[in-house]
């Protein structure tokens, strides 16, 4: 059965690709947001498999998302998706369980995270 998933970035141009490529790896794209507080509301709407979020955007940043929808749900499956590959960054993300794809990313490696 194909994973559902949400993709949650301030850039438009990043959600189309992500979702028209993850669309034709089988992977049911169920939701897009350009924000934190969208991402946190679609959640709620569509209970996805996997919720794909950029960390730095405004109205919510993507960190903000995460606390929200683990609130939520505590198993929520959550991938970061950033060019943020400080230090810092990545050690909130380990804290959280959260794994990071570093942008500019290999496409073959989010569906691989995705699908398992």
């Amino acid at each position: 059965m194909s994973k559902s998933v949400i993709v949650i970035d301030d850039d438009e141009d990043t959600v189309r690709l992500f979702s028209e490529f993850l669309e034709e790896h089988d992977i049911n794209v169920i939701g897009n947001g350009f924000d934190g507080v969208t991402a946190v509301k679609l959640f709620k709407e569509t209970k996805p498999d996997v919720v794909l979020i950029d960390l730095n955007m405004p109205n919510g940043s993507g960190f903000y998302a995460i606390k929200k929808i683990q609130e939520i749900n505590p198993k929520a499956c959550i991938i970061a998706v950033t060019a943020d590959g400080s230090f810092a960054t990545e050690e909130k993300l380990e804290k959280l369980n959260i794994p990071l794809i570093q942008k500019p990313f290999k496409m073959d490696q989010v569906i691989s995270i995705i699908k398992n």
